[in-house]
């Protein structure tokens, strides 16, 4: 059962385990559905999307299942619906503002894999969700068996206007450096990214634009540096060269021109909410030989997680040292675009 929940959450975030079985109960005695939810709101996005599957459970192979479509999905439309609140859940003044139904749309293009492919419905809503994350929560509602059984859950919203990064430029070209942003408010997790954009012209002028990313690590909000009302890191920016070398790869024979257009940085910044965190650090990898995993759900009357997230991203340029550093490298072919 831990496989087929790894793999329905492998389709909308990334792997993880969530529901273990007992070897004490038959189970294939009395079929019974297992609700499995998956949504991460974000109030930047113009569409926002939540899937809902069923784990299954049968006599035979469960990769050969799980290739039959009502196997993890449940047919027709359910009653799904988010509900906006405001206020603190804990005060008087805690209230409902609006409740949006979840509308269903089938996409075509799934690529092949462990499950029914290429179909697959995921409910959404096109309603601009409340960016203002002071007492602003969610919550999830979803009624199936014909309204017999309700199924729900809640985030607060992450994100705010405020979510912005200090800093203009980059520098590779000492063994550290520092990041520092404003932080999110109610994050709990920030991944860092950087991706590196230069501009390749061959000999008959044809150009393409070409990307190196380079991810810093995911960072739990507690292990992060602190200071006023913002939070950093530091990062062993002398990777930037060998990574680059590792991109370019047998590509620094080309006879290509690389121009490099500033700003050539993007630094994005992902945070999430307490629920998420909660999700992966339980589902994480576990150096402990017990063979008990725990579990993790926020999602009431069945498995999943339902939470929020934002992305902050930022251009900035690359300074003059390391630039100059990546010139020496003659057969790299890197230079400033005029």
């Amino acid at each position: 059962m831990r496989r087929i929940l790894l793999y329905l959450f492998s389709f909308f975030v990334s792997g993880m385990m969530l529901y273990s079985c007992s070897t004490d109960v038959d189970l294939y005695a009395d079929y019974k559905d297992i609700t499995v939810v998956y949504g991460l709101l974000d109030s930047g996005k113009d569409t926002n999307y939540i899937k809902i599957n069923k784990a299954f459970l049968g006599p035979g192979n469960a990769l050969d299942i799980a290739l039959i479509d009502d196997s993890c999905n449940y047919p027709g439309k359910l009653d799904a619906k988010l509900i906006e609140y405001k206020g603190s859940a804990t005060g008087s003044n805690y209230h409902q503002t609006r409740v949006l139904p979840l509308d269903t749309i089938t996409i075509f293009n799934k690529d092949l894999g462990i499950f029914y492919a290429p179909k697959q419905l995921v409910y959404y809503t096109k309603a601009k969700l409340n960016n203002n994350t002071e007492n602003s929560t969610y919550k999830y509602e979803l009624q199936i068996d014909r309204g017999d059984t309700l199924i729900t859950a809640s985030t607060e919203m992450v994100g705010g206007s405020g979510f912005t990064v200090f800093l203009s430029q980059l520098d590779f070209s000492s063994e550290y450096g520092r990041i520092k942003w404003q932080r999110c408010p109610n994050a709990a997790i920030y991944e860092l990214i950087l991706k590196f954009y230069f501009t390749e012209v061959g000999p008959t002028n044809d150009s393409v634009q070409r990307c190196m990313t380079w991810s810093l690590g995911t960072f739990p909000a507690s292990s992060l540096t602190e200071e006023s009302n913002s939070l950093s890191i530091q990062y062993k920016s002398s990777l930037f060269f060998p990574n680059l070398a590792s991109f370019l790869g047998n590509d620094t024979t080309k006879n290509v021109d690389r121009l490099v257009f500033e700003p050539s940085l993007v630094l994005s910044i992902a945070a999430g909410g307490d629920e998420l965190y909660n999700f992966i650090s339980v589902n994480g990898p576990s150096s402990s030989i017990a063979q008990n995993i725990p579990e993790y759900t926020n999602v009431n009357g069945g498995y999943g997680v339902f939470s929020s997230r934002t992305l902050m991203e930022k251009r900035v340029k690359l300074h003059n040292r390391t630039f100059t550093e990546l010139l020496k490298r003659e057969n790299w072919h890197f230079r400033q675009a005029r």
